[in-house]
């Protein structure tokens, strides 16, 4: 029996071929898509730690230390209780209190700190680094609102139980990296020193210790919650959205799996579906073969098995790795076989083979229950549900099962509209459509074929349209994070200085613009920009975050004169250096009733100032006249101009009371309102308050249902916020505001404190080379870059985008599976058609005609069979979101539910695919 399988195999070395390469295909796919699986999620889930932010990598640990205790002993307890795999870690005191200059003159609230690692991650603008005890290093903006410099002595004063500490200031700096790891853990303003400094202070202190975890810590996400419960056990404080980011892991992971599942089973399901048209046309093909078997006497069962074999065999070989598929293949060639070769001698040696309606109305109407079912199960089921691990249904398969519903349909159609089309055709002298017509409708071939390569077709174009969307979706996402095509890191530099500097490097304002991005802890990013450039570098409308203004009071010169009276006290000019923002200030008096003007010296205005605000000590002063070089500054009509002047913004109760009239502007004192903080400064109006800005959601909302705010700067600063979805770099979590506005609201503010900046200089698609090397020349350092390019591919590696290529593989191999099913069907049919054709051309048919009548007769149900799975894809992405989202978080996407362009080349690619196929066959006739 064996021998003469065998036989038969050589006999058909096409049809064993395509049945070992069916198999093969499908064993092998599945196979490797079930590695790629565990690959696929282990690079997602490192992808999305690299890409998470340094909240989510870090781990920050406080404890409280009394002075007895020994601070080095909790630390290393901290240290021993975090068992899980350490990147970077630092280790230190803090003490809160606050810095007093050494005459008393200036006090600033600030910590006095320890931290591990220091001198690693800061930039010394003057002096060294921490040496010895009792030395201190402080940051740049507390340096400017204490009147200190490197040399100085300062205090740091606790309270009434706590020893004061005299520190040394060896040097001024600013953080290396603002939004590293290091300065994730210190928020606040604090003076750096060595341990023993901060514990000298014999007041109780914090114990800290920041952590940044290795990508091998977030695999396991309950060891690592259970670490985390450990040190909150100890009594310890934990912050970490480490625990977040391992479920994130974890959800990616089940994510790629069940993706790649998905496209597994489906190449599964769509390679069995191949295997049984191929078995199918392979037994038609055997029934001469059983009926010779029987005509020599060999039980039934023996035929069955010589014919059955012939299939059997190679698929045994193809699918030797694959026990299901085997079991699977053996069922349907087994069914094939017996269907094909169950009648007598008489019927299996027919040419013209025995019709079996109630059969074929059975499959159809059982491939039309499972489309309802799935459609209605779509329909059902909330669009979170879709997307829901929830194992293998007929939501999962919806789009073979629809496609296959739809071809069922679509080829009852096909086959009337052709037997129709082609008797008219007839009946009207056109041969050509005629012949095309008939031939299509007298063949069953399309019934067999259509539905899977318009299930194949529908697979594929619902991968293609998910692929498309999502990178589509990914570019814009990077695009709104980054702001910009390219963002450049800058050093940290004055706001000022940062603003001049762009501006003279690129003075057409068409390629670059200044950026700041700011704003408290735990609130929504405030990302000032200068507005006016915005359109031409983001593509986004700033010109309501830049309206009118007043002009600013500048001037050029050293020596100042005011003419002004007073009770005997004294009056300061608060300026700002042009171009670098540095402060200045002007004192004048004490003033007096009499008639001569006051005079002062100011050398950093030698390159020109702008006024800022005045200060008067307590009493009343009347100002009349500012001038310099001879020049006037500001005459009596612009100081009693009450459009000019503004006390206090929202952070500060204002401490003076102001009168204009006659030219003249009245100071004199009030009594705050308010507890909160007294500001006795009257400020110049050179920029509107509250600030426009351009809000996403509830950012810049005010928790007492006051005044909206934000903390720009250090200082909070009232807002005139207009709602947006998006805004650039904040996302749908952000405030946006214009820098030279921002910078001059809160230069002089008080009760302003110094606060994370990170300075950048965005660049439009066309800047070039030319404009950094200009930026560099300007004095900026850049110390790196990013582009919308690269922040998209760090995006093409996480979960949702390696899901939707997996899905995308899928989808061609399952184009693969029904191409060679295609093939079969051409390849089986092939003996029908020759004795067609014959008969034809023995009765005087043209063989140009007959070419071009096969193939309309062999493309018919290629078109009609992507056009109905590209139907079925339209129709299942209106009824249903995509199986995986384009992100793991809740960031919206305003792509369309049917992505024409992805939807037409997959169109295109399965008709070349199958249209290849079929052509092939005709043409090797």
């Amino acid at each position: 029996m064996l021998g003469l399988v065998i036989g038969a195999l050589r006999a058909r070395r096409v049809q064993a071929l395509v049945m070992l390469a069916l198999a093969a295909v499908t064993v092998v796919a599945a196979a490797v898509a079930a590695r790629a699986a565990d690959t696929a999620g282990e690079h997602a889930a490192r992808a999305r730690v690299a890409a998470a932010t340094v909240t989510e990598r870090t781990l920050r640990v406080r404890g409280t230390v009394t002075a007895g205790d020994r601070p080095e002993e909790v630390l290393r307890r901290m240290a021993n209780l975090v068992d899980a795999p350490v990147d970077e870690k630092s280790g230190g005191l803090r003490l809160a209190g606050d810095l007093v200059d050494a005459d008393g003159n200036h006090r600033q609230a600030a910590d006095l700190r320890s931290a591990e690692k220091l001198c690693a991650n800061v930039t010394l603008r003057q002096g060294r680094c921490v040496g010895a005890d009792g030395e201190a290093i402080i940051p740049e903006e507390l340096a400017r609102l204490l009147g200190v410099g490197v040399g100085a002595r300062i205090v740091h004063a606790t309270g009434l139980t706590a020893q004061p500490v005299t520190l040394d200031v060896v040097g001024i700096y600013t953080p290396l990296d603002p939004a590293g790891w290091f300065w994730a853990g210190q928020e606040g303003t604090a003076a750096y020193t060595t341990t023993p400094t901060v514990t000298a202070a014999k007041a109780t202190v914090t114990a800290t210790f920041d952590a940044v975890l290795e990508p091998e810590a977030f695999d396991d996400a309950a060891g690592l919650k259970s670490g985390l419960d450990r040190l909150r056990t100890a009594r310890f404080e934990v912050t970490s959205g480490a625990a977040g980011l391992a479920d994130a892991v974890a959800a990616d992971r089940r994510s790629v799996h069940r993706s790649v599942g998905l496209a597994e089973a489906q190449i599964l399901l769509v390679g069995g579906l191949a295997i049984a048209v191929a078995a199918a046309y392979a037994a038609q093909e055997r029934r001469g073969d059983a009926a010779r078997l029987a005509i020599r006497g060999l039980p039934r069962w023996r035929i069955r098995a010589a014919t059955a074999g012939q299939s059997l065999l190679p698929l045994a070989l193809g699918a030797i790795w694959s026990p299901r598929l085997f079991a699977a293949g053996f069922v349907i060639v087994t069914a094939a076989d017996w269907s094909a070769t169950r009648g007598g001698v008489t019927e299996l040696m027919r040419d013209v083979r025995p019709r079996r309606p109630l059969a074929a109305a059975t499959a159809e109407l059982c491939a039309l229950g499972l489309a309802a079912a799935a459609l209605f199960q779509i329909v059902a089921a909330p669009a979170a549900d879709v997307r829901r691990d929830t194992g293998f249904g007929l939501a999962q398969v919806a789009p073979l099962l629809v496609a296959a519903g739809l071809g069922v349909l679509g080829t009852r159609v096909l086959l009337a509209a052709a037997g129709l089309y082609g008797r008219h055709a007839l009946a009207a002298g056109r041969l050509s459509g005629a012949l095309a017509g008939l031939t299509l409708g007298r063949r069953r071939t399309a019934y067999r074929i259509v539905p899977l390569l318009a299930a194949a077709t529908c697979v594929l174009a619902l991968a293609a349209q998910d692929w498309h969307g999502g990178a589509t979706a990914r570019a814009e996402r990077a695009r709104v994070e980054l702001g910009a095509e390219r963002v450049l890191r800058v050093a940290p530099v004055p706001r000022e200085r940062l603003l001049a500097a762009v501006r003279a490097a690129d003075p057409g304002g068409r390629e670059a613009m200044a950026v700041v991005v700011t704003g408290a802890a735990g609130s929504a990013p405030v990302i000032a920009v200068d507005a006016v450039r915005l359109r031409a570098v983001a593509g986004v409308d700033g010109t309501a975050l830049h309206p009118g203004a007043p002009a600013p009071l500048v001037f050029t010169g050293t020596d100042l004169s005011l003419r002004a009276a007073g009770d005997g006290n004294k009056l300061r000019v608060l300026l700002a250096a042009d171009g670098t923002g540095e402060q200045a200030v002007a004192e004048f008096g004490p003033l007096s009733a009499g008639p001569d003007p006051y005079t002062a010296v100011v050398p950093g205005c030698a390159r020109g100032c702008r006024v800022e605000a005045v200060e008067a000590d307590r009493g009343t002063v009347e100002l009349r006249e500012l001038s310099a070089g001879g020049r006037t500054v500001i005459g009596g009509a612009m100081f009693a101009d009450p459009a000019r002047w503004r006390t206090t913004v929202a952070q500060a109760s204002a401490g003076i009371q102001v009168v204009q009239t006659g030219g003249v502007l009245r100071i004199g004192d009030a009594e705050p309102r308010t507890r909160r903080p007294v500001d006795s400064r009257l400020y110049v109006v050179d920029a509107p308050v509250p600030l426009p800005a351009l809000a996403t959601g509830d950012a810049a909302a005010s928790e007492t249902h006051d005044q909206p705010a934000a903390s720009i700067f250090g200082a909070s600063v009232p807002l005139d916020p207009t709602s947006t979805a998006l805004v650039p770099r904040g996302g749908g979590n952000g405030i946006l505001v214009d820098l030279e506005y921002a910078a001059r609201i809160t230069a002089v503010a008080v009760g302003a404190v110094p606060s994370a900046e990170r300075p950048e200089v965005w660049l439009a698609a066309g800047a070039g080379d030319a404009v950094i090397a200009n930026l560099r020349a300007a004095g900026l350092d850049i110390t790196g870059s990013d582009t919308v390019t690269a922040a998209t591919a760090r995006a093409d590696r996480l979960a949702p985008s390696v899901a939707a290529l997996g899905d995308l593989a899928g989808a061609g191999i399952v184009l693969l599976l029904a191409a060679v099913a295609a093939f079969v069907v051409a390849a089986v049919d092939r003996r029908d058609r020759d004795a067609e054709q014959a008969a034809l051309r023995r009765q005087g048919v043209p063989q140009r005609l007959m070419r071009r009548v096969e193939r309309r007769a062999a493309l018919a149900p290629v078109l009609v069979a992507v056009v109905l799975g590209l139907a079925a894809a339209v129709l299942l992405r209106i009824l249903a979101p995509p199986p995986v989202r384009a992100f793991s978080d809740a960031w919206p996407v305003q792509a369309p539910a049917v992505q024409a362009t992805a939807l037409v080349c997959a169109g295109l690619a399965a008709l070349v695919v199958f249209g290849a196929v079929v052509i092939t066959r005709v043409g090797r006739r």
